[in-house]
């Protein structure tokens, strides 16, 4: 699938950061961010890190059913998360794709760590008694970018959709040998939300994938602001006009 003309490189933004050592990424890898492309939805998001393309639907916050004493005090956090029969290399057919709740498939996985990632960012106890439903669909999947593409895409629709937040999650997946290792970093607050490492790497080798996540994660947060914003002008040159 070819990426849309108006791709940037968001290494274009980080004007006040030395990333002359950056070695671990390849500097040709695009990103695309878009939100509010669904009408029905609170907030939505696309995401394209790479090859790896994300959409995300947030539903909400709506009265929940759950009558547990935990929904009463916060906002409970409903993930879901679907492949696209063509996703991946090999094509599946769609009369074979179940989604019964097992917690070793793939997708419960995944919407474990992306309600892992989330929850720090998320002022819950603003929405009491009720509930915020996260709907990923992925289309493209090239076998890195995944959960932080699922993560950013994540992070955008709940931007659009209002939903109050301590600070932006943005993440950063970086492959080395076979190994994957994911950061998710909150750059206001200068915290860690989540992290993620599937292999094998010494402490010295996870340090320095974590500061070149970071530094990454800093330059991700520049493009989000950057939509952001200039979603927030066209909006209100929109609205000088209506008046």
């Amino acid at each position: 699938m070819e990426q849309p003309d108006e791709c940037f490189d968001p290494l274009q933004f980080a004007v006040d950061l030395d990333l002359t050592k950056s070695t671990k990424i390849n500097p040709d890898e695009k990103v695309y961010i878009s939100k509010s492309l669904i009408n029905q939805a609170n907030g939505s998001s696309y995401i394209e890190l790479s090859s790896t393309k994300v959409t995300c639907a947030i539903y909400g916050p709506r009265e929940t059913s759950s009558s547990s004493d935990e929904s009463y005090s916060k906002c409970l956090l409903e993930t879901s998360i679907k492949f696209s029969p063509f996703a991946r290399q090999k094509r599946v057919d769609p009369l074979l794709i179940q989604y019964d709740n097992d917690e070793d498939c793939e997708e419960a996985e995944l919407c474990s760590r992306l309600e892992e990632a989330l929850l720090p960012c998320i002022l819950l106890h603003k929405y009491p008694k009720s509930q915020i439903d996260i709907i990923i669909d992925v289309i493209e999947d090239d076998g890195q970018h995944l959960l932080s593409a699922i993560i950013l895409s994540a992070t955008v629709a709940l931007i659009d959709a209002c939903i109050e937040l301590y600070d932006t999650v943005v993440a950063k997946s970086l492959k080395v040998n076979n190994s994957l290792f994911t950061l998710g970093y909150m750059p206001n607050l200068a915290q860690v939300s989540c992290l993620f490492f599937d292999g094998e790497a010494t402490p010295n080798e996870l340090d320095l994938l974590t500061d070149e996540a970071v530094k990454q994660c800093q330059v991700l947060h520049k493009a989000i602001c950057k939509v952001v914003i200039n979603d927030l002008k066209s909006a209100v040159a929109l609205n000088r006009k209506t008046i």
